[in-house]
């Protein structure tokens, strides 16, 4: 978790009533919380802005040389080649929040109120990072759309049809827009995102082909499972290598689900009265019509994407004032227990990444 590894410290009250022991005492907790909440931010590149340099973040993405296929003549200079790059750029920004505490509450409670908060906080953390990452990277401009073409006309699974008759005239199979964007990622010599696990003796295990990364929501678990080349996460080969989250592989995808990769409600198509009872809408009921809900499935390859912390903020930082006479509250009765970080993220390649949005099964 390089972007939440800041090692730097800020003295005086950056972290309230805390001493900089405790600060860091608190943060060794927090930040494994934290960080097993991650999904989207663990797959890109990791950068920590020092401080005193401003809050924006500049990456560069050199583009590759062309292929020379022409002889150069004898005696004659050929044309040089210019290493040519484009400047991606993105600002750094501020969350966080608190929790008001009490004398009361710290003095009375039989529970570990401050351990609590901040266990809590730091799931909050992760979920607010995670979130902030999916909500850049579901912007991808490579998409395509079950049994439409657009969101506005998603209607079917991401397996129950395959491709459409739009988008492709040869048929295929029920993972056929999985297969579609494989071969869009690979027309682009974008590099898988993990290596191969080769056959093992095991007993109905399976090899797993070089992969992609596929991160979606747990409500498409199902649809992903009906699909016939579906190799579930137990059948691998070599399950310590599992990703935290990650349920099995289809062909040249391995994929991980998340709640914070939301749906967009109601986004999709018409749904007749009948057909409201086996796709998940928000609006629709059982017996009346509504619109689909719209499930983005984002496929990952190598330096898609980056993601970007402040140095010496200590990517997650805890802030602790305890109930203590002053200005506006003279007994001392109220305290707070926070946290903030300083985060941005950014799509570096879009070749390097493809979206497919479909329905969830309503079941």
């Amino acid at each position: 978790m390089a972007a939440y590894g800041g090692t730097g410290s800020l003295t005086g009250q950056s972290y309230g009533d805390l001493s900089a022991n405790d600060a860091f005492t608190i943060q060794k907790k927090m930040l494994p919380i934290a960080k097993r909440l991650l999904t989207f931010a663990k797959f890109a590149q990791k950068e920590t802005k020092p401080q005193k340099g401003g809050l924006e973040i500049r990456h560069r993405r050199y583009e590759r040389f062309p292929i020379v296929d022409t002889p150069i003549a004898e005696g004659v200079t050929p044309d040089f080649t210019s290493l040519e790059h484009t400047t991606i750029m993105h600002t750094l920004k501020q969350y966080g929040t608190y929790v008001n505490t009490t004398d009361i509450m710290l003095a009375v409670s039989h529970d570990p109120v401050v351990r609590v908060i901040t266990e809590r906080q730091a799931q909050q953390a992760g979920e607010t990072i995670d979130f902030l990452a999916y909500k850049v990277f579901r912007a991808g401009t490579q998409a395509a759309y079950a049994g439409g073409t657009s969101r506005a006309t998603v209607d079917q699974t991401i397996g129950q049809q395959g491709l459409t008759t739009a988008q492709s005239k040869a048929p295929v199979g029920a993972d056929g827009l999985i297969q579609r964007a494989i071969r869009k990622l690979e027309q682009q010599d974008a590099k898988k995102l993990r290596n191969k696990l080769r056959a093992s003796v095991g007993i109905a295990t399976e090899p797993i082909r070089e992969s992609f990364i596929g991160i979606c929501h747990p409500d498409l678990r199902q649809d992903l499972e009906a699909i016939s080349t579906f190799i579930p996460v137990e059948k691998y080969s070599d399950t310590s290598d599992a990703i935290e989250g990650e349920i099995g592989s289809i062909k040249g995808v391995r994929f991980i689900t998340t709640t914070q990769a939301t749906a967009f409600a109601d986004a999709g198509a018409t749904l007749a009265s009948g057909d409201a009872q086996h796709a998940v809408s928000t609006s629709g009921t059982q017996g009346s019509s509504g619109n689909a809900d719209v499930y983005p499935v984002i496929i990952l390859a190598q330096d898609f994407g980056g993601c970007a912390t402040l140095g010496g903020m200590d990517s997650l930082r805890s802030k602790v004032v305890t109930p203590k006479p002053g200005p506006g509250d003279p007994l001392g009765q109220r305290g707070t227990i926070a946290w903030d970080t300083m985060y941005s993220c950014v799509i570096l390649q879009d070749l390097w990444m493809y979206r497919i949005e479909c329905t969830a099964t309503n079941l």
